[in-house]
C-alpha cells in the first residue's frame, strides 16, 4: 500500500474507494462519506463516527443496500494490489482463516456456527494478503471470502463428504479468484496447516503458484531417487523427513506467546524433495502427484514443561542448500503478520461490536475495514522504520507543533524517528530502554489525541481570530 501513513481521512477515502463503480455516483458519495468518517476514528461505532442521526441513518441504509455487493466495494482495492504485485518479481501471499462472534447480536440474521459450537454464532473469514519480502511490506488484500460455516451432520460418510460443498475448498476458490499469476512473476502461497488440502495444491499448479505451507497430514510419497524403491513405495512424508539428519541449524527467538515467555533456542533443520502421491479416498482434481520438497525444523532441548517446536513444512520452490530451506522456514515464520491484520480488524476497527441487521450488511462494512486495518499497520511499519529525515517529510508543520507541545520530551522534534517515537508516547508507549517497538494501536491512539487537540486549536482560530 503505497500511500502516506498519516495520510488525511478523506484523502485516505478517495484513493481507496474513489473507482468504486456502485451503478449510482451517489452510492459512491455515501461510500466515501462512510470510510472517511470511520478513517478519522476506526473503533467507532457508526453513531459515534458521524454524531448525527441523519448520517448515521444514511450509512445504514447504504449497507443494508441489496444493489451491490461487498466485493464491488472493495474491487478498487483489490484492483491497486494486484497492479503493485504484478509489478514485483516475487511475492508472497500470506493466508489464513479467521472467525468473528456476533453471538451476542441477536437482531442479526444470516449467522452461523463458529468453531465446532452450536452456540458461538457468527461468521468465518478467509483473506489473503500480498507481501514484498525484500521489505515485508504488506501491499494490501487481494482477496477476502466470507463464508458462513456449515457444521458435519451427525453420521455422515465418507462417500456423502465428498459430494458436499467442503469448507476447505475456500482455499481454492481463494486462488480462482485471483487468477493466474502474471506473467515473469513469482506468487507464493504462505499458509498454516489449515491449506493442506491437495485440491488446493493442484489449483495452485495450474494457475502459476508456489506454495510454503505446513504440513498437517502425513501423506504417502515417494522419496529421492538415491533411495532404494521398496523405501520410495512405503514411505510418509513426515515418517521420512523425521528420520532424516539435521543439515544445519539456527539459534532463533521465539516471541512470547499464550502465557509463555520470549525464548532463544537452537532449531535443527533437514530438507529432501518428494514425490506427493494424490490421495486415495479424499478430494483430488486429478490423478497427477505434485514434485515438493519437505523441510523439518525442530527442537532439541527445550525448557521443561515445554512441548518441543516442530514444523514440517511443504514448498513448491526448488530447495539446494541450506540457506534457501531456511528462507522458506522464515517467511513461513511471518504468517504472524497475517494474525496480526485480524487482531487490527478486530480489535482496532472493533468489527464484533457493530450492530447491523444482516450477514450480507455486515460484510459490506468489512469491505470498508478491510483497508481500514491495513493502514494501522502500514502506520505501524513506517514507525518501526523510520529514519532519520526531516519530520516536515512526514507531517505539516503545524502536526509538529502540536506534538511538541503535548510531548514535552524534546524542545523540537526534527526527524521522522523522534516524531514517530512522540506519537506512539502519546498513545500509552512507555518507551524505556528494555521497550519493543511501538505497536499499531498505541500509535492509532497518539495520533487520535492529536487529530482532537488540533481539531480544537482550529476552532479556536476560527472563533477567535487573531
Amino acid at each position: 500500500m503505497k500511500q502516506e501513513p498519516l495520510q488525511a481521512a478523506e484523502d485516505w477515502a478517495v484513493e481507496t474507494f474513489g473507482a468504486v463503480e456502485l451503478g449510482d455516483p451517489r452510492r459512491r458519495d455515501r461510500l466515501l462519506k462512510v470510510s472517511s468518517a470511520l478513517a478519522v476514528n476506526p473503533s467507532a461505532s457508526l453513531p459515534q463516527a458521524f454524531g448525527n442521526w441523519g448520517e448515521t441513518q444514511g450509512a445504514y441504509r447504504f449497507l443494508s443496500d441489496p444493489a451491490f455487493s461487498y466485493e464491488e466495494i472493495i474491487q478498487p482495492h483489490w484492483n491497486h494490489v494486484y497492479g503493485e504485485a504484478a509489478q514485483e518479481e516475487r511475492t508472497l501471499l500470506l493466508a489464513d482463516t479467521t472467525e468473528f462472534d456476533f453471538t451476542k447480536h441477536q437482531a442479526l440474521k444470516g449467522r452461523g456456527p463458529i468453531g465446532n459450537s452450536r452456540e458461538n454464532i457468527g461468521f468465518s473469514l478467509h483473506t489473503v494478503l500480498a507481501m514484498k519480502p525484500q521489505t515485508q511490506q504488506i501491499l494490501g488484500c487481494l482477496t477476502l471470502n466470507p463464508f458462513i460455516r456449515q457444521l458435519v451432520p451427525a453420521g455422515e460418510t465418507k462417500w456423502q463428504r465428498k459430494k458436499r460443498a467442503r469448507e476447505s475448498q475456500v482455499w481454492e476458490q481463494s486462488v480462482q479468484r485471483i487468477g493466474r499469476v502474471p506473467e515473469n512473476c513469482q506468487w507464493i502461497y504462505v499458509s498454516d496447516s489449515g491449506s493442506d488440502v491437495y485440491t488446493f495444491w493442484q489449483t495452485c499448479e495450474e494457475l502459476g503458484y508456489d506454495f510454503v505451507l505446513r504440513l498437517a497430514q502425513d501423506r504417502n510419497v515417494d522419496g529421492s531417487e538415491e533411495e532404494a524403491t521398496e523405501q520410495r513405495e512405503q514411505a510418509h512424508v513426515k515418517t521420512l523427513v523425521r528420520a532424516l539428519p539435521a543439515v544445519d541449524a539456527h539459534v532463533v527467538t521465539i516471541p512470547a506467546q499464550r502465557g509463555r515467555p520470549k525464548r532463544e533456542t537452537c532449531l535443527q533443520m533437514t530438507f529432501q524433495e518428494v514425490r506427493v502421491h494424490p490421495p486415495l479416498h479424499g478430494a483430488r482434481l486429478s490423478e497427477t502427484g505434485i514434485t515438493a520438497w519437505v523441510v523439518r525444523v525442530w527442537e532439541t532441548n527445550a525448557p521443561e514443561g515445554q512441548e518441543p517446536l516442530e514444523w514440517i513444512l511443504l514448498t513448491t520452490l526448488p530447495l539446494t542448500c541450506a540457506e534457501q530451506a531456511w528462507e522458506v522456514v522464515r517467511w513461513y515464520e511471518w504468517r504472524w503478520q497475517m494474525e496480526d491484520f485480524h487482531k487490527a480488524l478486530k480489535t482496532g476497527c472493533q468489527m464484533e461490536r457493530h450492530n447491523l441487521q444482516t450477514i450480507e450488511a455486515v460484510w459490506r462494512l468489512l469491505a470498508i475495514l478491510t483497508p481500514l486495518a491495513l493502514r494501522l499497520l502500514v502506520i505501524r511499519q513506517a514507525a518501526q522504520q523510520a529514519e532519520e529525515i526531516p519530520a516536515s517529510e512526514v507531517v505539516s508543520a503545524e502536526v509538529i507543533q502540536v506534538v511538541t507541545h503535548l510531548d514535552q520530551r524534546h524542545q523540537a522534534i526534527r526527524t521522522a524517528k523522534e516524531l514517530w517515537r512522540a506519537i506512539a508516547r502519546l498513545g500509552g508507549y512507555l518507551d524505556r530502554k528494555h521497550d519493543g517497538p511501538p505497536g499499531w494501536q498505541t500509535l492509532w491512539k497518539g495520533w487520535k489525541r492529536i487529530l482532537d487537540v488540533l481539531e480544537g486549536v482550529r476552532f479556536a482560530a476560527l472563533f477567535h481570530p487573531s
